[in-house]
């Protein structure tokens, strides 16, 4: 006999019976979501060649070697690989490809709420198609997906990379300076951006300011308007104009209520190209989804093609419903059925007919009277009794 307790390893988790049964209801309905917008579902290994992930890898893989010793990764990410995948695989058919994906994600993460090392998620990418449209569509389609997985109430913040980089160019910034920017909005660091527009020389008073506000560069579509009448520079400008276009979009499809806009906003990943957004819960200090446009990407497998996408995270959304105070962790049943001493093949015979009917049916393993049978209802969360005597 041992006292030896075996535990998991670190970042990662068992998943009981009843949040799997929840798990399961919750990637089936996103799934079914993605379906009836015409998005096909793909699945890529859990691992690759390091070289798939390009600048998305970072210091956080984990990482390994095989038995010819080429260095692999398990995917940290899911737009990357599905890029390879379309690119090497997908490139006959129909010009614009709508793909999505359910699939778990590794990568090394400080623990905390809503954070673990192997996390899962469901995503689409769409392929092939550039401009407003596109965008908006995965946007409405992020909202439709969380609405199905039991979320009503989320707020979308969407803002646009040509603005962080047109301010930039604005301003004067080098390659050294932009990146400085970055990594400042990215750690949403208010002291960082301060410095920097205190450090600015030879430079317009408004555009100075504006670098101090860029984390509070937030509202509704009013901000687009009062930014344009500052700033001068011509991608400033098309980003301005192309979340104009995204906002009218959304509230074409009647989801502008979700929307606002971040100009300050800025994803960790470094692949994105134009309109970004991120969604955010009233209960956590965390986004639940995000995603954006990512043209380049597939430059590095050999194709030109503009690309757009998004993705949920599927534990945050289980974390999201449980302090909702929706129950993720019990199992109910539609029908107990239970027997009375020498009435098993009877029972048997009806639990089977229940469960052709669709029915979920808990049936007892051994006699009771039915005393014993109305405890058991209680017991295990039945809806109804079906006593066979």
């Amino acid at each position: 006999m041992t006292n030896k307790v075996y535990q998991v390893p670190y970042g990662t988790k068992d998943i009981l019976p009843g949040e799997m049964k929840t798990r399961r209801g919750i990637e089936n309905a996103i799934i079914n979501v993605f379906d009836k917008w015409g998005y096909d579902e793909v699945k890529t290994p859990d691992f690759e060649y390091v070289d798939t992930f390009g600048a998305a890898g970072s210091k956080g893989d984990f990482r390994f070697f095989d038995r010819s010793n080429n260095l692999l990764a398990l995917r940290n990410d899911m737009t990357a690989p599905i890029a390879r995948l379309t690119a090497t695989r997908l490139q006959g058919g129909e010009k614009i490809k709508r793909l999505c994906y359910l699939a778990n994600l590794y990568r090394y993460e400080e623990i905390q709420a809503g954070r673990q090392c192997e996390f899962e998620q469901a995503g689409v990418e769409m392929l092939g198609a550039s401009g407003t449209a596109a965008d908006a569509e995965v946007i409405v389609l992020a909202a439709e997906a969380l609405q199905a997985a039991g979320l009503q109430k989320f707020a979308i913040s969407l803002g646009h990379v040509d603005f962080i980089n047109g301010l930039a160019e604005e301003a004067g910034f080098d390659a050294a300076q932009l990146q400085q920017l970055k990594d400042c909005l990215r750690r949403h660091d208010a002291v960082g951006m301060q410095q920097m527009a205190d450090a600015m020389e030879n430079i317009r008073p408004e555009i100075k300011q504006l670098f101090a506000d860029f984390l509070f560069l937030q509202g509704g579509i009013e901000l687009l308007d009062k930014v344009a009448a500052i700033v001068t520079n011509a991608k400033c400008q098309g980003a301005l104009n192309d979340l104009r276009k995204i906002y009218k979009l959304v509230e074409a499809y009647g989801a502008a209520d979700y929307l606002s806009f971040d100009l300050g906003l800025y994803r960790s990943l470094d692949y994105y190209t134009g309109m970004l957004f991120e969604v955010y819960l009233p209960e956590m200090g965390y986004p639940v989804a995000g995603g954006g446009r990512y043209d380049k990407m597939m430059q590095r497998f050999g194709l030109e093609c503009p690309a757009t996408g998004f993705a949920v995270g599927v534990d945050r959304v289980l974390l999201a419903l449980e302090r909702n105070g929706v129950a993720t962790n019990n199992r109910t049943w539609d029908v107990l059925v239970a027997w009375s001493e020498g009435k098993l093949p009877e029972a048997i015979a009806k639990a089977t007919a229940l469960r052709r009917e669709g029915r979920s049916v808990k049936l007892l393993t051994e006699a009771a009277d039915l005393q014993g049978a109305a405890l058991a209802v209680k017991e295990y969360g039945c809806k109804s009794l079906v006593y066979v005597e």
